[in-house]
């Protein structure tokens, strides 16, 4: 703690931040019982993560995908096999069947009694205040998350609604649009991260909201980058003590794809974005000219939460690795429940 609380980094607000005393602070030592917490913040390398937790790791995870085929009407919290959208012979990943995605499923979740059933291995969720209701004092959350700089966010985000007919954001309109239209239009967002981390989602914005959002980060935060991601998933494994379970080469050749491709990437519709001192990244400057002094403290900030895993080995994934997907199965000391093997075209057993 002592070179946390002393750090360059230290803000000179004085916040409590009562509203997220359910989430442990980025320096208290990692306990069993605290449950990871992934913000997935828009086109920011988000589900390049989130599949390598899914998909390589094979967490149980509590998404909104947990209430489909019928879950939403689960009357206990468990572990499901939902089908997912894919052919008759894709694995099946387990869920949580609570929906962390909407005010409402936080609340069914928390009804439920979800964050002391200690079901899931990790919970994705677009939200920051609104979750402290899912966990309570004996089973806290701990946030961690990738961030994006703010106009190569921005300009991703305008290409990709643009062309996203699956997504509510679609703007099919936006096709005939210039880069600079979309910066001055009413569509474009304003400092989205300041926002959503002070809880200032409507009005102006004040020096003393992004404060609170510095010091929510830094308290709160285990914080990656984008342009990092590969270190940032490192780091992610260390800190919460990540390692393979099911079958550790494919583990790590699903893990490889993913840190060097990425999920959701949006290859095709990829253009040169607007250089400092054109006039597209001047008008998105001034959308997010709190989001981009964010950003620079979270740079900063990825530098020295080096400190909290600096004892462990890279690797991390790799030590002490079982098999339970081998012939003999292994299994670690604390036990682990193997995915079962349900495929897509099976009938649920859950």
């Amino acid at each position: 703690v002592a070179a946390n609380a002393e750090s360059a980094l230290v803000t000179t607000s004085n916040f409590a931040l009562e509203e997220l005393v359910n989430f442990k602070d980025s320096w208290d030592p990692y306990e069993k019982t605290d449950i990871p917490v992934f913000w997935h913040i828009p086109k920011a390398g988000g589900s390049s993560i989130k599949d390598a937790m899914g998909g390589c790791h094979r967490f149980v995870q509590a998404t909104e995908f947990g209430i489909t085929d019928g879950h939403d009407a689960d009357t206990e919290v468990a572990v499901v096999y939902p089908r997912v959208p894919g052919d008759a012979d894709t694995d099946r990943s387990p869920f949580v069947n609570i929906d962390s995605s909407t005010v409402a499923g936080i609340q069914r979740a928390k009804e439920m009694g979800f964050a002391d059933a200690q079901l899931a291995d990790v919970v994705v969720s677009p939200f920051v205040y609104e979750l402290n209701d899912l966990f309570t004092p004996t089973a806290k959350g701990r946030f961690f998350s990738v961030f994006r700089h703010p106009i190569d966010r921005a300009v991703s985000m305008f290409y990709y609604i643009r062309v996203a007919d699956w997504e509510p954001s679609y703007k099919p309109e936006l096709k005939d649009w210039t880069l600079e239209q979309y910066a001055q239009s009413d569509i474009v967002e304003n400092n989205w991260m300041t926002r959503q981390l002070s809880n200032t989602l409507g009005g102006e914005l004040t020096e003393e909201n992004l404060n609170k959002a510095m010091e929510v980060v830094r308290r709160k935060f285990l914080v990656g980058l984008m342009s990092q991601i590969e270190p940032t998933m490192a780091r992610a494994e260390k800190f919460f003590r990540w390692t393979y379970h099911v079958n550790p080469p494919n583990q790590e050749a699903c893990r490889e794809r993913l840190m060097s491709g990425g999920a959701n990437s949006n290859k095709a519709n990829k253009k040169e974005g607007p250089k400092e001192g054109d006039e597209a990244w001047t008008l998105l400057a001034h959308q997010n000219n709190f989001d981009l002094r964010l950003y620079a403290y979270i740079e900063q900030l990825f530098v020295e939460q080096e400190s909290f895993v600096k004892d462990l080995p890279d690797n991390f994934r790799n030590v002490d690795a079982t098999c339970c997907k081998c012939y003999p199965q292994t299994f670690p000391p604390e036990g682990f429940e193997c995915p079962e093997p349900v495929k897509n075209g099976d009938p649920e057993t859950a």
